[in-house]
């Protein structure tokens, strides 16, 4: 079991576009492990008067303190962290104190000016922050404050992946598919689509073709299979995640058709076993959550089994703000009374633990 973890960031030292950012305005990295707990990074590239903040955050469920070094630095062009370039440190203690979606946080609220950014940029503009995390067990102050500094070996620059983007062209042309999809009765021409891929990212395509082969008892060349009560555009969507890891921009042409497509698609991701894509489209929809909407999100999350989005509409509901308008809504009615009747209740002891 590894006592530290090294993560790494990419920014743009352009000025953001706040809309492509998550809804908190921040960049997480990847879930690490150091010292039997499980940490991540977050960056806000545009935080506290114009610096990026660079935070470290507990996610496991642990209830003792945990005494960590935090290092965060920014490689130069050369790939070298050192004394030419900017690096920060912290001895911090993490603890869970949180409720359910929130972690303990330490780290520096006013990392670096994005000013600065500049001076440690790649020739393609991005500038890579490194974050170290290091628990800490029996060490003294004296040998932390003489441990030595975040340093990655100099090496060579590699190209950013575009694997993403190579899969994605595969979704618009038919060259070596396997497969075909009739579907929802759609007169769209079948969309085709690669076996091998389908198979390896959801379980439940990987059960289909199974089956089919077993029936066929032979592994056909081709396939032709029929989706029903789904459109055309969502199963298009959907495989796109499926070949890129990502959610395409641009659903709908307003917030209203957007929040239609990501509905459709949230219940696609279900129906196929695609946890990511499921809460992407979560997220983005608690990003347009309005009164006149939420109840609508909350009869998504209880149908599709969304924890985390039905937890952020109750409170959302439940917010002095917007109680009072929320529960007059002809949707939020017809919720309790007809959909979800024992939602009231729910909602009432999710108000006494607040209270």
């Amino acid at each position: 079991m590894s006592n530290s973890a090294v993560v790494h960031f990419e920014l743009e030292c352009s000025p953001i576009d706040q809309d492509a950012l998550p809804f908190d305005r921040a960049i997480y990295s990847d879930i690490v492990s150091a010292g039997g707990h499980e940490w991540r990074m977050a960056c806000t590239p545009e935080d506290v008067d114009g610096f990026v903040s660079v935070y470290l955050e507990l996610i496991s469920d642990d209830k003792n303190v945990v005494t960590v070094i935090f290092d965060a630095a920014i490689t130069g062009s050369d790939q070298v962290v050192g004394p030419s370039c900017f690096s920060r440190r912290r001895t911090v203690l993490v603890y869970i104190n949180h409720r359910p979606g929130e972690y303990e946080r330490s780290g520096f609220a006013r990392f670096i000016h994005r000013g600065d950014l500049g001076e440690y940029a790649w020739s393609n503009g991005r500038v890579t922050v490194m974050c170290a995390v290091s628990v800490l067990d029996g060490d003294t102050p004296t040998s932390i404050a003489e441990a030595p500094p975040l340093q990655e070996k100099k090496g060579i620059a590699v190209l950013l992946s575009e694997i993403g983007d190579h899969l994605g062209c595969l979704v618009d042309s038919a060259a070596l598919s396997d497969v075909s999809f009739v579907v929802g009765g759609d007169e769209a021409p079948p969309l085709r689509a690669h076996r091998a891929i389908l198979a390896a990212r959801s379980p439940v395509f990987k059960a289909q073709f199974c089956g089919h082969m077993l029936e066929a008892n032979t592994d056909a060349p081709s396939l032709i299979i029929t989706v029903p009560d789904m459109d055309s555009e969502t199963f298009k969507t959907m495989l796109r995640f499926m070949y890129t890891d990502n959610l395409p921009a641009g659903l709908g042409h307003d917030d209203e058709g957007e929040d239609e497509a990501l509905l459709s698609l949230l219940a696609a991701a279900d129906r196929y076993a695609l946890d990511r894509l499921k809460l992407l489209c979560a997220l983005k929809l608690l990003q347009n959550m309005t009164v006149d909407t939420v109840a609508t999100l909350l009869d998504c999350a209880e149908t599709y089994n969304c924890p985390d989005l039905k937890t952020m509409c109750i409170e959302f509901v439940l917010d002095d703000e917007n109680f009072d308008k929320v529960v007059l809504t002809d949707s939020f009615i017809d919720l309790v009374v007809t959909r979800s009747p024992l939602l009231l209740a729910e909602m009432r002891n999710v108000a006494g633990d607040i209270q």
